[in-house]
């Protein structure tokens, strides 16, 4: 293994062990090899104990100042972006990413929740015109998707809470914080997602033929249509969720 010192605040070498003991280095000079993280002093490396292993050495000049400080392009760069790289994979490896950070997902994804009316105004704002009767079809679905959002915003806090208490017990599985997440999804797009959908599309579908004059019976064929089909995709995503849930706590370690 090679190494790099720093005299006077500049980089040397590289140089080998036994060429080391010709630059008289102490246990305090900064030294780094490829694999290091960071410049250490000479004495916390484990290859270069030797050199310190004699009761008298020549000292140097001032080891003044960091190669970091003052080597320029000469410093190490391909560890500089290495390392950090290594830490997020080790972090996604080890699942240590998912327990630091996902409370802060949920939270977020609480008040993401509640951002639904909002959308549907600037839907209902890009019309070109709506009539009395559907300005209060929106204001009936605004109050529904609002409610919706609120309920999402509470669900997800109950959920950030059981997600904290699953991170911290030693015996709980990356995997198991991974199946509480996509579980939550699937409760939440399931029921109050689409459930809120479809509750506006039976209202849409009401309204809007009563305002366009249609027969009692395409009204019910079209209010029914649109609220059958998110019954059933969050139905679906709501199942989806649950057996992913299911399946992570089966991987419970045994006490």
């Amino acid at each position: 293994m090679e190494f790099f010192i720093a005299i006077n605040g500049q980089q040397q070498g590289p140089f080998t062990v036994e060429a080391l003991r010709g630059q008289h280095i102490t246990p305090d000079t900064l030294v780094w090899a490829q694999g290091m993280s960071n410049w250490m002093p000479a004495s916390q490396v484990g290859e270069l104990q030797s050199l310190f292993s004699q009761a008298q050495y020549q000292q140097p000049a001032n080891m003044g100042g960091s190669p970091y400080q003052q080597a320029g392009p000469q410093q190490p760069a391909a560890d500089m972006i290495a390392k950090p790289v290594e830490d997020v994979t080790s972090s996604l490896d080890d699942g240590s990413i998912y327990r630091k950070w996902m409370p802060t997902v949920y939270l977020v994804l609480g008040f993401v929740a509640c951002i639904l009316p909002v959308l549907y105004i600037i839907k209902i704002a890009g019309q070109d015109r709506i009539s009395g009767l559907m300005i209060v079809v929106a204001v009936v679905n605004i109050i529904v998707f609002l409610a919706a959002g609120i309920i999402a915003l509470f669900y997800w806090m109950n959920r950030r809470k059981t997600v904290k208490a699953l991170i911290d017990n030693p015996e709980t599985s990356t995997l198991q914080i991974v199946g509480h997440f996509l579980q939550s999804i699937g409760e939440c797009l399931g029921v109050l997602y689409y459930g809120s959908m479809s509750v506006a599309a039976i209202i849409t579908g009401v309204f809007g033929g009563i305002a366009g004059k249609l027969r009692f019976g395409d009204i019910i064929s079209n209010s029914l249509g649109g609220a059958a089909e998110n019954i059933i995709i969050g139905v679906i995503v709501l199942c989806l969720g649950r057996f992913l849930g299911e399946i992570a706590k089966k991987t419970r370690k045994e006490e």
